[in-house]
């Protein structure tokens, strides 16, 4: 747990294997607050949850593609439907390495070769100055 400000973040090392039997994986975290409603007015229960995919590693002894090519589909701002390739890897290609953020739900696709390829990451979650919402009022607000 890192406090950053009035921030508190938290990262969790994430990773997904595409296979040619497994060749999407869908990024959509839910939260154990999601389903409880007991206290709607307390945000500090509701991380935004982000992923930050920073590693795409081909298996050398079983990858044997001449090219291995990997999309994504997500909402962009004002929820624009995104889909677009995001990496490329010839045949000698084992190892990339790029910064790809994924802040709402997603799907990765494997639409060329068969794998395996790992992807490694963080999942990381924000809790946005938590502290200073809802019920409570602070001395200044009582006085006044």
């Amino acid at each position: 747990s890192t406090l950053s400000g009035p921030n508190i973040e938290e990262e969790y090392l994430w990773s997904c294997k595409l296979t040619e039997s497994n060749k999407e994986y869908t990024w959509s975290p839910k939260d154990p607050s999601d389903e409880d409603s007991e206290d709607e007015s307390d945000p500090s229960c509701k991380p935004n949850h982000r992923l930050l995919v920073k590693l795409a590693n081909k298996d050398f002894e079983n990858c044997k593609d001449d090219l291995t090519v990997l999309s994504i589909e997500t909402k962009g701002y004002q929820d624009e439907k995104i889909s677009s390739v995001f990496l490329t890897m010839k045949k000698n290609d084992y190892m990339e390495k790029f910064d790809l953020l994924i802040p709402d739900t997603a799907k990765i696709k494997l639409v060329k070769g068969s794998g395996p390829i790992t992807l490694l990451g963080s999942h990381c979650l924000d809790f946005y100055d938590y502290r200073n919402y809802g019920g409570e009022e602070t001395e200044e607000e009582e006085d006044a």
